[in-house]
């Protein structure tokens, strides 16, 4: 049983290992190669998408044969290179978690600014600044790593030395409840507790001006009517003052560009919206990802090292869950963009299903031309309906202006 669990276990940390490598690295590939992908929200999800390839590359090959032995088998260096790795992983996915949804807020706060307003200087700066903070955090794990050695004794009355790669390694530091206690409560709070009030404070106030911005949420029906109803009122208004056809034939090109803007203006708002939820929905994959392995490090930690609490069944399945979920988390990423962006999605299938490119590019051909056949025949009923009222009123205005000339020459002609 013991020999099936293993297996199993390496079969599930080898398809990670797949996935994970494919799925961070194709999706880095596809930002840098597509140049009209280069915004904000995406190069912050490269940044995301990197830490977790690192952590993939380095971290699940070696865990996996770390965790199928009973001892540890590599040297000092890399128990602290892993934990530094593991370490700088977590911090450059909470921190580009955290500057995504501060990114969403700024661009659905101010809906109509331009989405490449932050210059590119700004935004390498942002990824530097978050890489080089979760390097220093991930310093003193890196320093206080290292491997500690258990004697046990067999029932043959053998003695087995088990190695492990434990951080903090200090006897020192282990038996210094002080110590402990602030280290965990302090990681709990920087990796997990604050990046969770900001990012549901960034959420809380999306959702806020959302609300009080509904009015100016533009949908085409909306645009459209509103459109046809201040058309209508300028045309009747200069017909009024002074018959000229002319001048709404010269007026049609600037009110196609307005209604082109409106249109733009709607499909901008939709994708942002659009990109808001799946940014919300990573932020909701990680704090759910990574939730048992907090559990877990402050109840072993602080309950068992400091107070010598229990280990019981209950902690040894929350450790075995913390360890699939948090190894799942490097990997599922792609997916989720796959799933909730059509864009991805396209580009996904572009370059993994390569054999049939030509079909996913003519689906794409089609779902676009049928986007641009749908917009051209709003804009024309569109046109058509203020053309229809215009005229109309025209004729009535031209009808009156008649009935007035006739009324006044027919008095004139009476003795």
């Amino acid at each position: 049983m013991i020999i099936v669990y293993r297996v199993v276990a390496l079969l599930l940390f080898s398809l990670v290992y797949i996935i994970g490598l494919v799925g961070n690295g194709l999706l880095m590939f596809i930002v840098f190669r597509q140049k009209k992908l280069h915004t904000v929200p995406n190069l912050l999800v490269v940044s995301l998408a990197l830490g977790d390839f690192l952590f993939v590359l380095f971290c699940v090959p070696f865990g996996a044969v770390a965790y199928s032995l009973k001892y540890y088998p590599f040297s000092t260096f890399y128990c602290r290179f892993e934990n530094f790795i593991i370490n700088l992983s977590l911090g450059v996915s909470i921190f580009s978690l955290l500057a995504l949804s501060a990114d969403r807020y700024k661009i659905i706060a101010k809906p109509f600014s331009s989405h490449a307003s932050g210059s590119s200087i700004k935004l390498k700066l942002i990824v530097t600044c978050i890489w080089l903070l979760s390097a220093c955090l991930a310093l003193p794990e890196t320093i206080y790593s290292g491997l500690m050695v258990e004697t046990k004794q067999s029932p043959d009355n053998t003695t087995i030395q088990l190695i492990y790669c434990w951080s903090p390694n200090k006897d020192e530091l282990l038996i210094n409840s002080t110590f402990m206690i602030t280290r965990q409560i302090l990681r709990l709070f920087i990796y997990y507790l604050m990046p969770l009030m900001l990012i549901s404070i960034f959420y809380f106030l999306i959702a806020k001006t959302l609300l009080q911005k509904k009015d100016v949420i533009y949908s085409p029906s909306f645009s459209s009517r509103s459109l046809h109803r201040n058309s209508m009122h300028e045309e009747s208004h200069s017909l009024n003052k002074n018959i000229r056809p002319s001048q709404d034939h010269v007026s049609n090109h600037p009110r196609k560009n307005t209604l082109n803007q409106d249109l733009k203006k709607t499909k901008q708002l939709r994708t942002r919206h659009k990109v808001g939820k799946t940014v919300l929905f990573l932020c909701l994959v990680f704090f759910i990802c990574w939730l048992p392995k907090q559990l877990h490090d402050l109840y072993w930690f602080i309950g068992v090292l400091v107070y010598a609490r229990k280990w019981n069944h209950f902690w040894q399945t929350n450790k075995t869950l913390a360890l699939i979920l948090t190894y799942i988390y490097s990997c599922i990423n792609p997916f989720a963009l796959y799933f909730l962006s059509s864009t991805f999605r396209h580009f996904y299938k572009r370059y993994l299903c390569f054999w049939s490119n030509k079909t996913c590019c003519s689906q794409r051909n089609l779902i676009e031309h049928k986007q641009r056949r749908r917009t051209q025949e709003l804009m024309a009923t569109n046109e058509s309906k203020r053309r229809s009222s215009a005229n109309n009123t025209t004729i009535t205005v031209y009808y009156d202006l008649n009935r007035i000339t006739t009324s006044n020459y027919s008095q004139q002609l009476r003795p």
